[in-house]
């Protein structure tokens, strides 16, 4: 079986080779029904001839190894394919006088189930009234086109942070809000809100499907490792699970049957996709996505571990889920197999295929998409016969033949970060550019009828009125997360987004020896302003976002945003050198992107009014007296902008370098935020804050822990898991209010140094798990508490 820009370019060119002579075509033929066929399932073609002169002869070639010879008025064929795929056929007709041929693509398809599934997405499209919707995340809203006219009917404001939108038979538009850890519950016809439905505190519901029965809506909750199950009628919860990990993406079977939840980012091991039983509201399978350690490491292929699974594409026969994400090769470099990390093989996108008879991903048909970056959503055909994936870091659509899974052509021009995707029974694919903010249109009939290869950029329809980012932050967003612009990344495999997806990290620890560092544990820079807490990186190595520069053109491979001549000037070309602020547009836009990042993810483990818990506020007390606020300090938590570093018994062989010089000790994170950030340390040893202040802290260089009871530990490590950015009241009457540190003790004195001796034990917590890349996804304004 070929693939569909093969068998057009062989068919096209059949009757060029045939051996009679070209002026003789008097004769004609056709075959006027070449509808799909299922697989297993008998399939006749007519073929009608006209102006033949003498008898006529007919040879069969139906594209499968089976081929007839020249037989007299053999003028159909009764075929049974034993498997899908898309077939050449090909009929060559001769009479005495000369010959002629018809050739086509024959689709055959799996038995289709009845319905269709559903998924979580930021755009839909409402069949009954024509209209697309979609979710505007930064400017809070939701806008409204007509999928007829291709033009924008309206933008309804909604709660903060809208991330996804499902459809009921009733005509009504839920809309998940991320920021606003909420549901919206929004009528079509008046383009109203009718209610809201208040979801846990801190949450972060990240997905959202209507089952296709029309009585359950599924909600993903990532903070916090739980699915909901909701009553579509009242909008009570009536079930609720905890599965684990970062729930994100979530799809419900054609039958409402089956729910598919992915899990965002994956243990060092593998990734995972669950099986939930609707019945029982009960995982009945963990798909395993395994890790590739074996593949060779080329510019088409690589090694890596599954992880950034976003979604979950069922297909119209019920066969496969497709789940796009990533692959972090976290195996390769000086100091784990001796090989740099290179821009083909640091991250590379994948689509794994599950099997969901079988229960288990089909390894040997996971797809490696070439120079592309961040695969985000899949959606069939009406037959499943190809794919359409949205690319958010590539500004693309592939489509992909969905039985071989080779490539077939690229939608291109979309716009910045393409996410959901919508094709509608005209045969329209709308495409969600989110950082464009645009919905663009494609005429894609031609591929659905396997006909050609040929699609028509429609238009590029506006989805929002008044944006709410400032344009320089909106531009440096748009730079921050495009592979496409060789000047990020000249394969297109790498942009900052690769690794810090919604201002986030994706949870891997990466060997950056080649760059002159070591293992350095990925960082979310959400509520750190840029370099507003001080020097960034886990070595405090970049004094402004603008070295980062040094790190795309020598890590992503892309060809930089300064000119040669410019980074001849004097130190311009070292980090902490002369100003690169001021010499690069794009790259000044990159920082104030990174510099609008000023706010933290709420914390869940904080009471559902966002105060201290009870243990909270006695680990407060314990903080304070350990004296761990004189490094993480301040309202940003972090002495960073002192420029000081130190170490606290962490620092080995294996943490490298200071860009290319000696590391004598590691930059104070802030610990805002870290409850979400696991692993912990520079090089992440630490998988739990309790690895961080026992196992990695057997001396109490760290901090003086050995000194506290069982239930002290756990109070002190329930108040980090609580700072979030929140101002919170005071010490309460008869609450210990902590012990200032000594004048004479300074940084040495609290054990920050690497001799530190018992003398100097009350150390502050230091380097839980922040900064190991550069830059962040995810622009957010600064937004009201």
């Amino acid at each position: 079986m070929r693939s569909l820009p093969k068998l057009l370019g062989l068919l096209g060119g059949i009757c060029s080779v045939a051996a009679w002579p070209a002026e003789a075509l008097a004769i004609t033929a056709s075959i006027a029904d070449r509808a799909s066929s299922v697989a297993g399932e008998a399939v006749t073609f007519d073929l009608t001839i006209a102006d033949a002169v003498g008898p006529v002869q007919v040879r069969w070639d139906m594209g499968d190894e089976t081929r007839t010879e020249f037989t007299v008025d053999d003028v159909q064929q009764v075929h049974t394919y034993a498997a899908p795929g898309h077939y050449p056929v090909l009929a060559t007709v001769k009479d005495d006088v000369g010959f002629t041929s018809v050739s086509f693509v024959h689709t055959v398809h799996r038995p289709l189930v009845a319905g269709s599934a559903a998924g979580s997405t930021d755009l839909v499209y409402d069949p009954p009234n024509a209209k697309v919707y979609t979710a505007n995340y930064e400017n809070d809203s939701v806008s409204v086109l007509d999928a007829s006219a291709l033009t924008k009917v309206a933008e309804v404001p909604v709660a903060r942070g809208p991330v996804g939108l499902a459809l009921t038979a009733q005509g009504k538009l839920w809309v998940l809000h991320r920021d606003a850890h909420s549901v919206s519950i929004l009528d079509t016809a008046s383009l109203s809100v009718e209610r809201e439905i208040a979801l846990p505190y801190a949450s972060q519901p990240m997905g959202l499907a209507i089952s296709p029965t029309g009585d359950a809506a599924y909600v993903t909750l990532m903070a916090v490792g739980k699915v909901l199950k909701l009553d579509v009628a009242s909008g009570a919860v009536v079930a609720e699970l905890a599965l684990g990990g970062t729930p994100r993406g979530v799809s419900v079977s054609h039958d409402g049957s089956q729910i598919y939840v992915t899990r965002f980012l994956s243990e060092d091991s593998h990734g995972e996709v669950a099986r939930i039983d609707a019945a029982t509201f009960q995982v009945s399978t963990r798909f395993a996505l395994a890790a590739d350690t074996t593949t060779e490491d080329t510019d088409q292929q690589g090694r890596g571990l599954p992880n950034y699974l976003f979604s979950v594409g069922l297909s119209p026969d019920g066969a496969f889920a497709w789940v796009p994400g990533k692959k972090d090769n976290i195996y390769r470099g000086p100091f784990r197999d001796g090989l740099d990390l290179t821009d083909d093989n640091t991250v590379r996108p994948l689509v794994a295929l599950l099997n969901l008879a079988e229960g288990a991903e089909d390894v040997a048909r996971r797809i490696d998409l070439d120079d592309r970056n961040l695969p985000n959503q899949v959606v069939f055909t009406p037959l499943g016969d190809y794919a359409f994936i949205s690319v958010a870091g590539s500004a693309l659509v592939e489509v992909r033949d969905a039985y071989t899974g080779e490539f077939v052509t690229a939608l291109k021009e979309t716009g910045f970060a393409p996410r959901g995707l919508a094709l509608t029974e005209t045969n329209k694919l709308f495409v969600h550019a989110s950082l464009s903010r645009a919905v663009t249109v494609y005429d894609v009939a031609d591929i659905v009828s396997s006909h050609d290869l040929i699609t028509k950029k429609l238009v590029e329809i506006p989805t929002v009125a008044v944006e709410k980012l400032d344009p320089q932050v909106l531009r440096g967003k748009q730079l921050f997360f495009n592979s496409a612009d060789i000047r990020m990344s000249d394969q297109g495999y790498i942009s900052c987004a690769s690794c810090h997806f919604d201002g986030a990290e994706d949870g891997r620890v990466w060997d950056f020896g080649s760059a002159g560092e070591g293992l350095r544990n990925t960082v979310s820079l959400l509520g750190r302003r840029g370099t507003g807490h001080g020097n960034v990186n886990w070595s405090g190595s970049f004094d402004e976002i603008q070295d980062s520069d040094d790190n795309i053109r020598h890590l992503f491979g892309g060809k930089g945003f300064l000119t040669a001549e410019q980074l001849a000037v004097g130190t311009v070309g070292t980090p902490r050198g002369d100003k690169k602020a001021g010499l690069s547009p794009e790259l000044d836009a990159l920082a104030a992107f990174l510099g609008s990042l000023d706010t933290y993810r709420p914390s869940p483990y904080r009471n559902p009014d966002g105060s201290l818990t009870e243990d909270g506020v006695a680990g407060r007390a314990i903080f304070k007296r350990l004296g761990c606020d004189f490094c993480h300090t301040g309202p940003d938590g972090t002495d960073s902008a002192r420029g000081k570093l130190h170490d606290v018994g962490t620092v080995k062989p294996s943490s490298g370098m200071r860009a290319g010089e000696p590391l004598l000790g590691i930059d104070t994170p802030t610990l805002n935020g870290v409850w979400e950030t696991a692993p912990y340390l520079h090089d992440g040893s630490a998988p739990t804050l309790r690895d961080v202040l026992v196992t990695a802290n057997p001396e109490d260089r760290h901090a003086f822990i050995s000194g506290l009871s069982e239930a002290e530990l756990g109070q002190l490590i329930a108040y980090v898991q609580q700072l979030d950015g929140t101002v919170d009241a005071g010490p309460s009457e008869g609450e210990a209010p902590g012990e200032a540190p000594s004048e004479a003790g300074g940084f040495l004195g609290l054990g920050c140094s690497a001799t530190g001796g018992p003398a100097e034990r009350r150390a502050p917590l230091l380097a839980f798990a922040l900064i190991a890349g550069w830059m962040t996804f995810g622009a957010r304004r600064r937004r009201p508490s």
